[in-house]
């Protein structure tokens, strides 16, 4: 039976996310959500891959992906053409780690890609906040 972690944070430190590996995150958002995030890095100043699932009240919601180097964020990516996210709902994400790429792939068969703007081959740190219970955390 799958752990199921409810705190607003959730962090997972001293980690080897090296390229070729794959993260998966299971999760149901909360009621009446705002969105949650799911950050792959080094620090808080040094994010490589910041994915953060935004609802939008009764229309569909965004999805926004950046990155922050040095406490500065990046150029985000915005795509608002699919939002499978859905209140109390359970969902997937699954993150592969290439060399010079994230490919995010969403449970409705989605797939999005974000460069690896950091450039480092490896990431000790994966944290989850916001309004999301996290049911599954898979790396491999």
């Amino acid at each position: 039976m799958p752990v199921i972690l409810t705190s607003p944070r959730v962090e997972l430190q001293n980690l080897s996310f090296n390229q070729g590996m794959e993260l998966r995150v299971t999760g149901v958002p909360e009621p009446n959500p705002v969105g949650f995030t799911i950050n792959v890095g080094e620090s808080e100043c040094n994010i490589a891959l910041h994915i953060n699932a935004r609802f939008q009240g009764s229309g569909p919601g965004v999805i926004v992906l950046n990155a922050m180097k040095d406490g500065s964020w990046g150029t985000e990516v915005r795509d608002e053409r699919n939002f499978p996210f859905r209140q109390g709902e359970e969902f997937e994400v699954s993150i592969t780690f290439a060399n010079e790429q994230f490919y995010i792939s969403l449970h409705d068969g989605y797939m999005l890609e974000f460069p690896n703007r950091l450039e480092q081959p490896q990431y000790s740190k994966i944290w989850f906040t916001a309004d999301v219970r996290i049911t599954g955390i898979y790396v491999k």
